[in-house]
């Protein structure tokens, strides 16, 4: 009877640095977005708002929603 051996591959030290950093950038990119998204909703206008259908106190939330689990924004349907 013979015995296998699972090797896991080690990933190693310059991966797991290399994979953080990159991890890190798209957080950071990703709170730009999110700080240009809800800074250009704030400054329309109460008019420009009802326009596309998006409530001032929804604006955080959508854009939230928009950059970190990708569900665009969409009009409701009247």
């Amino acid at each position: 009877m013979g015995y296998a051996q699972t090797v896991t591959p080690q990933k190693g030290l310059l991966f797991g640095m290399f994979s953080n950093y990159a991890e890190a950038r798209v957080e950071h990119f990703r709170r730009g977005i999110l700080a240009n998204t809800v800074r250009e909703l704030e400054n329309l206008s109460d008019k420009q708002l009802a326009d596309i259908g998006m409530p001032r106190d929804e604006i955080k939330e959508r854009a939230y929603q928009s950059v970190y689990h990708k569900q665009p924004y969409k009009r409701p349907v009247h």
